[in-house]
């Protein structure tokens, strides 16, 4: 039996708020005509899984209910007149859950204004829905796919965790709404979900990438339609997978290779290179000292340049010989905090000389990796040295350090406000001997990628057209 009595119709729409919120074990509603939430019980509100704040801003439609409150109250008074059953409600609470309830609902008028007084009946758990029920809801919530459901009228009707995670998108703040709402802020032709599928576009193994705030995701999508026994349509849906890593695994087995090859040449070929160096180098040297002797000032100034470029290449040949697998490591607890110390000031100096500010933030408990100190202070002053580079007019260069405890890794944030990277040169960046310095070799960020996948971590780079981020994962111990 319901909870309302005659009687209690002739309260006020105040009385009745504060009977409700007093209710800790019926289930009750009240609303305006419009079905916007005007009060919810503390029984409702752990029913649905939220809190009195998230409701009362909110609308009855949000919860997966769409027909109108005047419908559902006549749907009620039939009801009671035939003396059937109850008429039963399903709604979804913002975990996603799929509850049916029974439902009594009454109509209440007050100074010209209609609001109405809704009460779960019998509210059944999600234990007692029937199997198919269980593995949609359960579906929705834990699978590891992005799934988004459509209606006939390009309205989203559910997504799943995963969608939003990907997407950067918050489930209570899309649902129900037009999908060239969510999307507004994409050009139509780069939407995640063309209207097109509606009128019955199959996609399969379609490749895209998205952009969220500064992480890129690889994702391959299918779609299809949504159709009745009947073969009407009833709406359509999009499922996605993130590859990213399965890309991202190719592209460093593909670098593997070069860098083992090119290593493999470099150590059987550096001693053949650096024992000439080292006697022209040692001869350059004694003619350096007789023009000085003889104040040969123009032949001194010859032998300084010969000897600088003879540096230049000795430094070459390191560069290669780290292409293959470094030697003398040494692998050991190492405290990045100290590591970022250490070589602060030499990046504040580059800064310096270029304009730049210099910003560094680390969260508080930050444990230790596993790596070599010497190497890791190698990649994070490439990384920084190239950022400022970058920026020819200024600007700002930051350094961010936080804990990822779900991939259990420490990531290392190094952002820049320069120009940032062109698409068409994103993914070469980590090639060997790929630059767009002038004087580069092509070696250095190709060097750093090796020394972090040797420990077990990664290291990926975001741009989009202004400012670059490069992001290094290391596992902690």
């Amino acid at each position: 039996m319901s909870a309302f009595d005659t009687n209690g119709f002739h309260l006020s729409v105040e009385h009745w708020k504060c009977h409700i919120q007093a209710s800790n074990t019926q289930s009750i509603l009240l609303t305006d005509e419009a079905g916007e939430i005007i009060c919810c019980s503390p029984a409702l509100l752990r029913l649905l899984d939220g809190s009195s704040h998230e409701f009362t801003t909110r609308n009855v439609s949000e919860l997966g209910i769409k027909e109108r409150a005047e419908d559902l109250f006549q749907r009620y008074r039939e009801t009671l007149y035939e003396e059937k059953l109850f008429p039963k409600l399903q709604f979804r609470s913002l975990n996603g859950s799929l509850i049916t309830s029974p439902y009594s609902i009454v109509k209440l008028n007050e100074a010209g204004s209609t609001y109405f007084l809704w009460q779960l009946e019998d509210v059944r758990p999600l234990e007692s829905l029937n199997l198919l029920q269980q593995f949609a809801g359960s579906f929705m919530r834990d699978i590891n796919l992005g799934v988004i459901l459509i209606d006939t009228e390009f309205r989203l009707t559910d997504i799943s965790d995963m969608a939003c995670r990907v997407l950067g998108l918050k489930r209570a703040e899309i649902m129900y709404k037009p999908m060239e709402e969510i999307f507004a802020s994409v050009p139509v032709q780069h939407q995640l979900v063309q209207r097109t599928i509606l009128n019955g576009m199959v996609v399969r193994n379609h490749a895209i990438s998205w952009m969220n705030n500064q992480e890129r995701y690889e994702l391959l999508l299918d779609s299809n339609l949504l159709k009745d026994e009947n073969g009407t349509t009833v709406g359509a849906y999009v499922i996605f997978k993130d590859v990213s890593n399965l890309r991202s695994l190719e592209e460093q087995v593909q670098r593997s290779d070069r860098l083992a090859m090119i290593g493999q040449i470099a150590a059987g070929t550096a001693h053949e290179i650096r024992n000439p160096l080292t006697s022209i180098k040692g001869f350059m040297q004694v003619l350096k000292n007789t023009f000085i002797e003889k104040g040969m000032i123009k032949e001194q100034d010859y032998t300084d340049i010969m000897l600088t470029e003879i540096n230049r290449i000795n430094e070459l040949v390191s560069e290669f010989l780290l292409l293959s697998k470094p030697k003398n490591v040494s692998y050991q607890k190492v405290d990045l905090k100290m590591v970022m110390k250490e070589i602060l000031p030499i990046i504040n100096n580059e800064a310096l000389l270029h304009g730049v500010n210099v910003y560094y933030e680390s969260s508080p408990g930050i444990p230790q990796v596993i790596a070599d100190g010497e190497l890791l202070k190698q990649v994070f002053l490439n990384i920084c040295k190239n950022g400022i580079e970058a920026m020819v007019d200024g600007g700002s260069l930051s350094i961010t350090k936080k804990l990822d405890q779900d991939s259990r890794r420490v990531i290392i944030e190094i952002r820049d406000t320069g120009p940032g990277i062109p698409n068409f040169v994103i993914d070469k960046i980590f090639d060997p001997f790929f630059t767009t310095k002038e004087n580069g070799t092509g070696l250095g960020l190709s060097v750093c990628q090796r020394i972090i996948h040797d420990i077990g971590g990664s290291i990926r780079v975001a741009s989009k057209g202004y400012g670059t981020t490069f992001t290094v994962a290391i596992p902690y111990a």
